[in-house]
């Protein structure tokens, strides 16, 4: 956590070793020391150029405005015309599960 990292700081302005913070914060001497060079270099003690973990997200915030257009106009639709509707508007191909993925992450759970 980003409170933990910030005590491996603290204890290493105080005076202590890498070794005894380790000890001290029940972490590994390369979690201290790979915190201790990121302050270093930037000053705060997360890697503000270290990227996201996972796969980039298919549909924009565009996209994802006009599939929330699309699900309040069309109630009564099936997730597989959604998926052929988002095609023609928007001309990314998708599957059905990850159109789903993104109704969810709206905070679309059900089509009611």
């Amino acid at each position: 956590s980003e409170d933990l990292r910030w005590r491996i700081i603290y204890c290493q302005a105080e005076g202590f070793t890498q070794k005894e913070i380790a000890k001290r914060m029940y972490v590994s001497e390369t979690t201290v020391n790979k915190v201790c060079r990121i302050f270093k270099k930037w000053g705060c003690v997360r890697d503000p150029f270290a990227g996201r973990v996972g796969r980039r997200k298919i549909f924009t915030r565009q996209d994802m405005l006009v599939l929330e257009r699309l699900v309040n106009d069309k109630v009564d639709w099936y997730l597989d015309e959604l998926v052929y509707e988002m095609e023609q508007r928007i001309g990314k191909v998708v599957s059905i599960p990850t159109l789903w993925r993104s109704l969810q992450f709206c905070g679309i759970t059900r089509k009611k």
